[in-house]
Parts: C-alpha cells; sequence; structure tokens
C-alpha cells in the first residue's frame, strides 16, 4: 500500500477536533516566548491554567490561586505514574487549599482546576509540539489541553508504510515515557494511530490493553472501514469523534479512570468502550429501578472482558448519585474464592468513595445491614442470607435488616441455582432486604432454563459477547482440541451415570453438602482415576505441553502457563505423581520452585496422596501467583474446582480439562486461558473427557453471531482450513488494496496550505469522498468559534463536511426530543445525561431516556 503521510492524518485529525469545538493551533504558537508555555521541557501552560483557576474559584483570592498553581505544577518526584495519580486526585476532587482571609477566618476550599460544564473550559489542540530535556529533543505530534493542561498526547504514523502501525505508534509513545516521564503526569489517556487503526490506553497501558473506539453514540459497534455520506471514515476518526467529544472526555477524566494500589505498586486504567456503555446504562437503570420495581437488570459481558472493573465504576457511580442518598451496596458471590477475589479488586482501588468491607459471619452480616443508615459497601457470599438450624426448626423466616429504598444488591454470575425467587438463599435475601434494588454482572449469558433469574433482576442491560470480544481484542479466541482417554466402564455402569455424577463434584459446594456427593467422588476416582488411564493422560499430557510450550515462546517470550482440572482430589493428586515420573526435574519440595503444583482444599483428616498436596490458603495464594507471573518457572497447575472461575492470570494460554463440564462453569472454565497477553494469539481447550457435545450445548445460550462463529470452542482442525481460506482471500485483495492505496495517496498529494492561527497543513483533495475523511466547513458557510477557517472544493452532490455533520446534529436533535419537546444530549442509550455526573445546582437538559424514563440533570 502506497504511504500515506503522516502530516495527512494530523490534518485530518485537527479538522475533525475542530469540528468538536477544540482550538487548532500549531506548536510554534505555544513554544516558550510565546506567553503561553515557560520552559522548553514542560507541556503545561500556565497562563491558560491559572486564567481557569480565577474563571472556575471566583471567591479565592487571586495570589492564593498563584500559590495553588505552583503546589499542582510542582513534581513532587520523578515517578511518572505517582505524579500521574497526584494530578488525577486534583482534576477529580479538586485541590485543597488553606488560607486565612480579611476577617481572619481559616477557609478551606478545594481549588477546581477543570468544570464539569464544556463551555466553562479552555479547549486546545496543538500540533507538532517540541519538549526539550538536556539532550533529549522530541517532538509530539498532537497534545490536547484543557485549561492549559495537556490531558492527551496522539502519536501518529504514516499508513501503508512498511515497519509503522498502531504498535510502532504505542512504542514512539512509551519512548516518550521513558525519555520525558514529567511530560506525561497530567495525561489522561493517549492514542496510537495510522489512521487506518487506531486504540487508545493510559500512558502506562500494555500494548494488548490499548482498545479501538469502534462505536458509535448509542454503543453500537461501527463497520470499519466505511463510507457515510460519500465520506469514506476511519478508524481515526471514531476514535476522536467517540473520545474527543467534550462531553465524553470530561467523563473519562472524572469518572472512567481508575487506579489501583497493589503488592506491585500503582495501576492506572481507563475504561473501554463497552465498559464505558455499560456502567452508563447500568446507572440509568438503577435509578429508574430504586424508584420502581427495584429490578435494574443484568449486565452480560464475557468473561476476560473487564467485567471486575465495570463492577467498580458501577460502584463509585452509583454510590455518588444524590437521588439514591448516599446508598448502601452489598456485593454478593456464590462461593467464598469468589468473593475473596473480587473484594480484593475492590479493595485495591483507589477509586471508590469509601473502603469496602468482607462479611465473614452471618451474625456480622445481619448487624452491619441493621445498624447502617447510609453508605457502606459490603462483600458477602449468598449462603450468609441463610438461616440457622434453629430459626429452620422453628419454621421462620429471615429477620428483616433493613427497609430502605437506598440499598443495591450487586451480584456476581447470577444463574438459577442459587437465584430463583421462590425459595432458598434469594428469598432469604428478599426477607431481609425488601426493598433493595437487585442488579446482576454476568459473564455467561441466562440459560434457557434459568428465565425465573431474570425475573428476579430484570431484563437485559446490555450485552458483550464473545465474538465482539474477541474481535475487539478484549479476548482472544479459544481453540478446541479433543484428546480423549479411552475409559474402562465397570459393569452396570454407564457414561451417563458417570457425567451425572461428576457433574455433582463439579459444583460448588459448601462443607454441608460435601458428604452426600462422596460416593460420586468414588465412582470418578475408579473410572476416570483408573491407572492404566492415569498413565496414559500422563504422557500425552507431557508429549502435548512440550510441543505447545515451544510454539507459544515465539509469542509471549516465555513458555506461558497451563492449567490440569481433574476430576476429584485423588485423580489430581496420582496425576502429579505420574507426570513428575516422566518428568522428575518438574518436581520441587519448595513453594517457590518446580515447575508444576496441585491446588486444592483440603483438612487433616485427609488421607494421602490427597494430603500431599494440601496447604494453607496463603501457600496457595502464592502459588496463585507463580502463575501470573510470566518470568516465574512454574508452569502447569493441577486443580480441581479452584481458580475456574474469577482467577485471572494473562498468561494462560492452554487448559486441559479432564472432567465432562457443563453450562456456565464450563464456559467460565475456558475463560480462564481467554485473557491478552503479549503476543499472545489464541487459547487451547484439550479436552481428555467427552465435551464436544456439553461445549455445543452451553454455545446454544449465547448469541447468534457466537454461535456461527464459535470464537470459544472451534475445532483447531476447522481453524487451520479457516485460515487458509483467509490467506488465499488476502492474496487474492492485495493487488486490490495496492491500487486503492495508490489512487488514495494520489489524491491526498497536493500543495502546503495554511490554516487556522498558522498551522500548517496539506492542501486539500478535490475528491473528498476518495480520500481520508475530510474535515472543515461547507464554502461561504461560517464556522463555530475555533474551528478551522478553510473552504474545501467538493465534486458534483457530495455533502461538505461542515453541511454533513450540520444535518447529523439536526437529525440527532430531532431523534432526540423528549416528550415536553427538551432536547437530551449525547449519551448512551439507556443511560442520559444522568449517568455523566453534574453538581446539583448545575441542572440542563434531559438526556436520553431510559426504559421510558426520561431524567434530568446529571450529578457528580
Amino acid at each position: 500500500m502506497t504511504r500515506i503521510p503522516e502530516s495527512e492524518w494530523e490534518r485530518v485529525a485537527l479538522e475533525t477536533l475542530a469540528e468538536l469545538g477544540w482550538r487548532p493551533l500549531a506548536g510554534e504558537k505555544i513554544a516558550p516566548g510565546s506567553g503561553e508555555r515557560d520552559t522548553w521541557d514542560e507541556l503545561l501552560i500556565r497562563p491558560r491554567l491559572l486564567e481557569a483557576l480565577r474563571r472556575l474559584n471566583p471567591d479565592v483570592p487571586g495570589h492564593y490561586l498563584q500559590q495553588a498553581l505552583a503546589e499542582i505544577a510542582a513534581p513532587r518526584s520523578q515517578d511518572a505514574i505517582t505524579e500521574n495519580h497526584r494530578i488525577h486526585r486534583c482534576l477529580v476532587d479538586g485541590y485543597p487549599l488553606s488560607y486565612i482571609d480579611t476577617d481572619g477566618i481559616e477557609q478551606n476550599p478545594r481549588i477546581r482546576l477543570i468544570s464539569t460544564e464544556p463551555e466553562q473550559n479552555d479547549w486546545l489542540a496543538v500540533n507538532q509540539v517540541t519538549v526539550r530535556d538536556r539532550d533529549v529533543h522530541r517532538r509530539f505530534d498532537l497534545v490536547l489541553y484543557v485549561n492549559g493542561m495537556p490531558l492527551s498526547i496522539l502519536e501518529l504514523k504514516a499508513a501503508g508504510a512498511e515497519s509503522v502501525g498502531v504498535s510502532n505508534a504505542y512504542w514512539q509513545l512509551q519512548t516518550y515515557l521513558d525519555e520525558l516521564p514529567m511530560a506525561f503526569r497530567f495525561c489522561v489517556f493517549t492514542v496510537a494511530s495510522d489512521g487506518t487503526g487506531a486504540k487508545y490506553g493510559t500512558p502506562f497501558t500494555p500494548l494488548n490493553h490499548f482498545a479501538p473506539w469502534n462505536v458509535d453514540d448509542d454503543g453500537a459497534r461501527c463497520r470499519k472501514p466505511r463510507i457515510e455520506e460519500g465520506i469514506d471514515i476511519q478508524p481515526l476518526d471514531d476514535a476522536l469523534d467517540g473520545l474527543c467529544n467534550q462531553e465524553r472526555f470530561l467523563q473519562a477524566c472524572r469518572n472512567f479512570t481508575a487506579f489501583d494500589e497493589g503488592p506491585d505498586g500503582l495501576v492506572k486504567r481507563i475504561a473501554k468502550p463497552h465498559q464505558y456503555f455499560a456502567v452508563t446504562k447500568a446507572v440509568g437503570r438503577t435509578v429508574a429501578a430504586v424508584a420502581s420495581n427495584g429490578k435494574a437488570g443484568v449486565v452480560w459481558h464475557t468473561q476476560g472482558s473487564g467485567k471486575s472493573m465495570e463492577m467498580e465504576l458501577y460502584a463509585n457511580l452509583v454510590s455518588r448519585r444524590p437521588e439514591l442518598r448516599n446508598p448502601t451496596l452489598v456485593v454478593v458471590t456464590d462461593r467464598n474464592e469468589l468473593d475473596g477475589q473480587l473484594f480484593q479488586t475492590f479493595a485495591q482501588s483507589l477509586l471508590l468513595p469509601e473502603r469496602p468491607k468482607q462479611i465473614h459471619e452471618r451474625a456480622q452480616l445481619r448487624d452491619e445491614l441493621a445498624g447502617r443508615i447510609t453508605g457502606g459497601i459490603y462483600f458477602t457470599t449468598l449462603q450468609k442470607f441463610g438461616l440457622s438450624k434453629a430459626e429452620k426448626d422453628a419454621g421462620i423466616r429471615h429477620p428483616l435488616l433493613t427497609d430502605r429504598r437506598n440499598v443495591i444488591v450487586v451480584v456476581d454470575e447470577a444463574h438459577r441455582s442459587h437465584y430463583d425467587d421462590l425459595d432458598g438463599y434469594a428469598r432469604h435475601l428478599r426477607d431481609a432486604l425488601p426493598h433493595a434494588t437487585l442488579i446482576a454482572f454476568t459473564g455467561t449469558p441466562i440459560s434457557f432454563a434459568e428465565r425465573d433469574t431474570q425475573a428476579v433482576f430484570g431484563d437485559y442491560i446490555d450485552i458483550y459477547d464473545l465474538t465482539r470480544a474477541v474481535t475487539d481484542g478484549a479476548t482472544v479466541p479459544v481453540s478446541f482440541e479433543p484428546r480423549l482417554i479411552k475409559v474402562a466402564l465397570a459393569d452396570g455402569m454407564s457414561q451417563d451415570e458417570i457425567d451425572r455424577a461428576a457433574d455433582e463434584v463439579t459444583l460448588g459446594l459448601d462443607d454441608a453438602e460435601r458428604a452426600r456427593v462422596e460416593a460420586s467422588v468414588a465412582v470418578v476416582n475408579a473410572v476416570y482415576g483408573a491407572p492404566e488411564r492415569i498413565d496414559a493422560l500422563a504422557a500425552d499430557l507431557v508429549a502435548h505441553w512440550e510441543e505447545r510450550r515451544a510454539r507459544m515462546e515465539p509469542f509471549i517470550g516465555a513458555p506461558g502457563k497451563a492449567l490440569i482440572v481433574g476430576g476429584t482430589r485423588e485423580i489430581c493428586a496420582r496425576l502429579y505423581a505420574a507426570i513428575v515420573a516422566l518428568r522428575p526435574d518438574w518436581h520441587a519440595d519448595a513453594l517457590d520452585a518446580g515447575r508444576i503444583k496441585v491446588v486444592y482444599s483440603g483438612t487433616a483428616s485427609d488421607q494421602p496422596p490427597v494430603r500431599d498436596h494440601v496447604r494453607r490458603d496463603s501457600e496457595n495464594s502464592a502459588i496463585k501467583a507463580r502463575l501470573k507471573d510470566a518470568d516465574d518457572e512454574l508452569e502447569l497447575v493441577i486443580v480441581k474446582d479452584m481458580m475456574l472461575t474469577g482467577f485471572d492470570a494473562p498468561p494462560l494460554h492452554t487448559l486441559y480439562l479432564d472432567r465432562p463440564l457443563k453450562g456456565a462453569l464450563l464456559m467460565q472454565t475456558l475463560a480462564r486461558v481467554n485473557r491478552t497477553y503479549r503476543g499472545k494469539q489464541d487459547g487451547l481447550l484439550v479436552a481428555y473427557a467427552p465435551l464436544a457435545d456439553n461445549l455445543a450445548t452451553a454455545l446454544s445460550e449465547y448469541t447468534v453471531d457466537d454461535q456461527a462463529m464459535r470464537p470459544i470452542g472451534r475445532d483447531v482442525e476447522e481453524a487451520v482450513e479457516i485460515a487458509l481460506e483467509f490467506v488465499t482471500q488476502l492474496a487474492r485483495d492485495a493487488r486490490a488494496l495496492r491500487l486503492a492505496g495508490s489512487a488514495r495517496a494520489r489524491r491526498v498529494a497536493g500543495d502546503a496550505h495554511r490554516g487556522h492561527d498558522g498551522c500548517e497543513l496539506p492542501a486539500r483533495p478535490a475528491e473528498p469522498a476518495q480520500r481520508p475523511r475530510p474535515r472543515g466547513r461547507a464554502a461561504g458557510r461560517p464556522l463555530p468559534r475555533g474551528q478551522l477557517g478553510t473552504r474545501t472544493r467538493l465534486g458534483p452532490g457530495i455533502p461538505s463536511p461542515g453541511t454533513r455533520r450540520a444535518a447529523r446534529r439536526d437529525r440527532l436533535l430531532r431523534r432526540g426530543a423528549g416528550v415536553d419537546g427538551e432536547v437530551r444530549r449525547l449519551g448512551p442509550a439507556g443511560a442520559g445525561r444522568a449517568d455523566l455526573g453534574r453538581d446539583p445546582a448545575a441542572a440542563r437538559p434531559a438526556g436520553r431516556a431510559v426504559d421510558g424514563h426520561r431524567r434530568g440533570a446529571r450529578h457528580l
């Protein structure tokens, strides 16, 4: 493909930003000596920030605002992410300042750096910004300033040139970060693009977590590339339209950026498009549900796509909604392992308004909820809403804990086995919290047999299926390779009976129910754990893993990891012994050594060989941490049912399944290997137990796209055939693509012209319908303040970009009119302005409708 120069994409980006209300400017116009930037090593434009501080804090004397500016701008360390988090807190919460006023009274205002009202801020898009620090001399392609603060940095590469693209633009940004860390202390997000591809993330986000903004204003996925009204729409256009719309840009800064603090230090994350829309819809539906039937609905986002972060963002936003009067959140899971994992995610969060609390006892749950008037984020298992034996024997109902309406129960993985509304724990939950609002987040769909689950929670709020997650790069596909190890059935024993016994073993049973399945365990041990079968399984597994790890190492720079799932603890222990008999050097007694380990729960009464691998929870946690570390020598971990749900280890790429799992548990288990990581292209399920029918049955509950595309569970042989067909099709299209690229390059070439405020821009082509999306005003039509004052010559019958955008805005306004004629502003369907966050005094026209409920002002 012929090269399309960076300058062309830069011009396209500037024109797009101008239409979104950003004022384009050349880098030389803000260089030191211009009255804007103070020094070459500082991106911040202090005069603009000082003016914004005066405008947004009129009651604070000017000299104190100058003091605040000096303190905000002065780095307190040379660590980029530490400084970035400090500035983030200033952007969100304001800068705390203390001074004595003229009356001798101490004042403690929080200085606002940015307004939630776009029109109260100063928006500036600057290209070719030079930064110098000692012997480092760099030029940033585009820097986006709000009130003089460089909140976003864009790196553009030439499309079609060899060895360039999104990845090269990303690594260029990483070079800038390494060399000029303080230039990124204000940066909310960066964009890496070659025009035909565009992805965004925080300055500290790994490349595999950079995401495209590939949706429209309702969250529907956009086809790319595409032609709209004769205009060629490229991914860079969609990224700028989606991320740099001033309303959404402010949302990203305040409500959709999160920091965590864990053992390895600070981590910064920003919401991907599907997370942004799911959370905003969920908040809107929750507000409506609290005022009505208490059924907010179900968010179904496939495993591995960031559901935990969605729950964290949701908890933060819903906690701050003034209509809910400081609600109490109760986060519920159905097993202790999931409860601990999700709680740990929330406990590390620096986003939430208060620290969460984990409930360990039934009495503690009752005391906390009964004694709480407002606020609180509690984590508990559903079983703690059960009755004591004495209460069951007396036939009494679960005691009422609170009848407040501002209690929100957030359920992780809601399925019928636990959440029916007729009896059991869900009934007890309703008795305890009769007016609570329920919302569910699930990584697998509500099955056809579980429709009463939706009767408890309400309809789907948002769906992000397997196909879309793989297409977006949020997860990787998982292929299916059957390698059955035959079993010899005992007299009178059928395969159905074995499967039924195994199903009982696979359920997350509590201690009181374990005795009921001891007979089933014996059956599975006798059949799947036959000595000759264990030996055959170990030999095949070792050979397969040695080939698989060698094949994966070039992609991820390490062998990667695999999970082996056995039917019982005894089978797990015996399989370990068989494997280390073949590869003795894989074994090590030390917890922090060895290439293979076994992880399951146990008690002091367990007998060998099961007892040989029973460890304390802290020791099992250490093994889990090793499995997450790609550079650790641990490669294989054998489990029974631990780590099958909720466990996240991106280096995992292979799952050996020797157990006939079904339904939601099967799909959740497969998701252990669908996480993105470095150059990881796929995950692999190796089935030693009969799983093909179970997999087909589970997928039948998914979307039409998932059933057709099978991003999880496609047979490896079929995948190879599809890959060969794809390569053949690429060869057919190569010549056409080269010809199209050459034609486009010829059309975008031309003499340079001078744009608004002296910004150098390449000449416009005469045929905008055949080039990267043109921007600007229609000939002779005045533009709003800040847009490029240039004209575009158009072919017959082709609308100018300005005319097209004006027509689109008119259509949106007409489509968005409320029942009383109010104009509804930008926001995802089902969410509206109410989800975006505003101060109560800053009421503005209502947002989009949510299930027929119009809503008014947003609140922060």
